[in-house]
């Protein structure tokens, strides 16, 4: 597998960035739901493909060294994607890693992640900050691999605030 690193357009790339966070909100909408009973949807005020479609255009809105968004692809086929964004000076956010279910197990997250980090520090980040449901344990192992630990949650994380609680939020501090 050869893995190409994309800078997302939303020109060119829309679709394929609406349906992996349709897929990823999805996902954790119904884990949100089974953990805590609450709604995803209530809590963001909206149905989740609404949601996205105002996101995207946030969440791709940065050019280096504010931010980047990439598509991932093996070949033609997008596999996952990945962000980072300027939250203030010096620190940045992991945003959205996400790899298409049937693309998991063969370590393209822990690459997408690779790369972020290594943009982060290129971009002169001292830190950056993410935060991760505490049923995505398979992330959690790639965060703490790369020296995330946890914090408390920090004022610019999208998660709503009624599930701050039980949500991990997490900090690494670089070179």
């Amino acid at each position: 597998m050869s893995l190409k690193f994309v800078r997302a357009d939303l020109e060119q790339h829309r679709e394929v960035l609406t349906r992996f966070n349709i897929e990823y909100l999805s996902w954790a909408s119904e884990s949100v739901h089974q953990r805590f009973g609450l709604s995803l949807p209530s809590l963001l005020g909206m149905p989740i493909p609404d949601y996205v479609d105002g996101a995207l255009d946030k969440l791709c809105d940065g050019t280096p060294p504010n931010g980047i968004v990439y598509v991932v692809f093996d070949g033609e086929a997008a596999l996952g994607m990945g962000g980072l964004r300027r939250i203030r000076d010096g620190v940045g956010e992991i945003k959205r890693i996400y790899v298409s279910q049937a693309s998991r197990g063969g370590g393209t997250g822990a690459k997408i992640l690779d790369r972020l980090v290594g943009d982060a520090r290129s971009f002169g980040y001292r830190e950056l900050m993410l935060e991760t449901g505490p049923f995505m344990t398979s992330a959690h192992r790639l965060y703490e691999a790369v020296g995330f630990a946890d914090i408390a949650p920090y004022p610019e994380a999208e998660v709503p605030a009624a599930l701050h609680h039980d949500w991990r939020f997490m900090r690494c501090l670089l070179d």
